[in-house]
């Protein structure tokens, strides 16, 4: 009998495996060549002495490394931090690897500060003061496999809808291959000018439409109240005049719900009395108030929703710096906010278009793999530092372990395309921030992103990722599978699909896109909304899928 192959999109996954790290080298910081920072010796480190300082600008230590291979390396600093978190910055043969933050330690302990680009032979590692006093005791460098990938196969929104789910499968497709490239609303069309071609990721802001939003225009003055500016109307026409090849996406400045000044962002901690810890207790004022908010959002989303329009939905971001009220009160009472967001727009609203993104690089303030599809880091290093942020994307593979979409959800200098795929920093996307892409970004460094044929665009959608099914005429029969056959092929009204036992079935168009899906038990019949075409249907039993090609008259 003559066999079918075919291609469909959006099956491929990444297999995550463990590799063996091993030691290569080490260098005590004494050793280094100090500016600013000075060595104190102690009992209870590597070698009785350290370096001690980090608390103004231009304070470093740099320590010379040699490796007998170019190539990716894991680098381990050991520290000690007894006056509370830090954060500092490494550079790599003179180069910035992005900012570390260290944790808060009493005593002298490990931190991963992540993979590193080296060169054979001859490099310098140095820690740069950032913010805070330190100490650091040595730098100790590793071999470093190459990040692989367990991805989730479904949304953490067991009711996500079809729309939602290509979206999803799509960027599971694109990871680790091409990186999509993206802007904030209010700078789209210059950025859209400068770089000769237009971002595939779109993200707009929520802020206008809460009660305590607090630049409302009315009686000659600024006043609280909603201030709604056609964000949801604006993205739904815009993704539909992409023909669907654009992304939404959504983030929330939460002006705080009470307790601001008119005329002051009060999503801003310092701008407003209002205290999470008593929003997150039923029944309180302040409870009340948020839940108020978040059904304001819901009446939007759902306009987004009712569009069939998917949306990467991205709020609390920035938690763990505390800057916004959200986060002002531990981690522990963010993510009980962020669980009731959650359940309030997915359960109460039965709003299913949406990727929940966490972008805070915490591990303590992430909500976990159960609860977050996508983790993002917001990037600004400074003007014209086109760093990958590697120490960063490190940290933020540990903390899902593989397992989820990793993105670069904020950014000032857009990163280098190319250097990110070497280093193993393959950002899902960028998302750069209003007007600081052409601030913090030469004109000429927009362009040649743009043009980088692994940066997706509307222009250049990128090619699909594809796995092969194999169909023995209409029938299929395996250890693992239970008989089915789908009949008709091709059909003219029903297809009648059937088969010994229970089964899940997807009918896709030829680009992946999900048309119809259930559940089936011995005979289930199919397909009637269909027009004439050819269809991919997917049948999964016993654990295990396979796919037919089909046809409608």
């Amino acid at each position: 009998m003559k066999k079918l192959y075919f291609l469909v999109i959006g099956l491929f996954v990444f297999l995550r495996i463990t590799t063996a790290q091993n030691f290569v080298t080490t260098a005590e910081a004494e050793s280094g060549t100090l500016t600013g920072v000075t060595i104190a010796n102690q009992t209870g480190n590597s070698s009785g002495g350290y370096v001690t300082g980090f608390d103004a600008s231009g304070d470093k230590v740099t320590v010379p490394i040699s490796v007998p291979s170019a190539g990716l390396y894991k680098v381990v600093i050991t520290y000690r931090a007894n006056q509370g978190q830090k954060t500092q910055d490494l550079f790599v043969n003179g180069t910035s690897n992005g900012s570390l933050m260290f944790p808060a330690s009493t005593t002298f302990t490990d931190l991963d500060a992540g993979g590193v680009y080296l060169n054979k032979g001859s490099n310098t590692l140095a820690i740069v003061n950032n913010w805070g006093y330190m100490d650091v005791d040595k730098f100790s460098v590793y071999t470093s496999a190459k990040h692989t990938y367990n991805l989730s196969p479904s949304l953490i929104d067991p009711s996500a809808n079809a729309a939602v789910k290509n979206l999803y499968n799509f960027m599971k497709c694109q990871f680790g291959k091409k990186i999509i490239s993206g802007q904030t609303d209010d700078y789209f069309d210059n950025l859209k000018t400068i770089a000769g071609k237009t971002p595939m990721l779109r993200a707009f802001d929520f802020q206008h439409y809460s009660a305590g939003y607090p630049y409302k225009w009315a009686n000659g003055g600024s006043s609280f109240g909603a201030d709604p500016n056609n964000q949801p109307e604006a993205a739904i026409a815009w993704y539909n005049g992409t023909n669907k090849k654009g992304i939404v996406s959504f983030q929330w400045h939460w002006h705080s719900p009470s307790g601001g000044t008119v005329g002051t962002n009060t999503f801003y901690t310092a701008s407003t009395t209002f205290d999470v810890r008593e929003a997150v207790k039923a029944g309180t004022q302040q409870n009340k108030d948020i839940l108020r908010d978040i059904d304001a959002i819901a009446t939007e989303l759902k306009k987004l929703r009712d569009a069939n329009v998917p949306v990467v939905w991205r709020p609390l971001h920035e938690a763990g710096g505390g800057w916004f009220w959200w986060g002002a009160k531990g981690s522990a009472t963010c993510k009980a906010l962020y669980d009731i967001l959650y359940d309030r727009i997915t359960n109460y609203h039965g709003i299913h278009n949406l990727i929940w993104a966490w972008s805070s690089p915490e591990a303590d303030w992430y909500p976990g793999n159960s609860k977050v599809d996508l983790l993002g880091y917001d990037s600004y290093p400074g003007d014209f530092n086109y760093t990958t942020q590697k120490s960063m994307f490190d940290k933020l593979y540990t903390i899902v372990n593989g397992e989820k979409l990793i993105a670069m959800t904020e950014n000032g200098p857009i990163p280098d395309i190319q250097m990110c795929f070497d280093m193993d920093a393959p950002w899902l996307y960028f998302m750069s921030w209003g007007n600081l892409v052409s601030a913090q970004n030469s004109a000429q460094h927009i362009k040649d992103v743009f043009a980088n044929a692994s940066v997706l665009s509307i222009e250049n959608p990128g090619s699909n990722c594809v796995i092969t099914a194999l169909v023995e005429d209409n029938q299929i029969k395996t250890s693992e599978f239970n008989v089915i056959q789908c009949s008709p092929n091709p059909f003219t009204d029903k297809l009648k699909l059937t088969g010994e036992g229970e089964f899940d079935y997807t009918i896709m168009d030829l680009q992946g896109n999900i048309l119809e899906e259930g559940q089936g038990k011995s005979s289930k019949e199919v397909g009637s909304g269909l027009t004439s075409g050819l269809y991919l249907v997917k049948l999964t039993s016993k654990g295990t899928s396979q796919i037919f090609k089909v046809g409608k008259q």
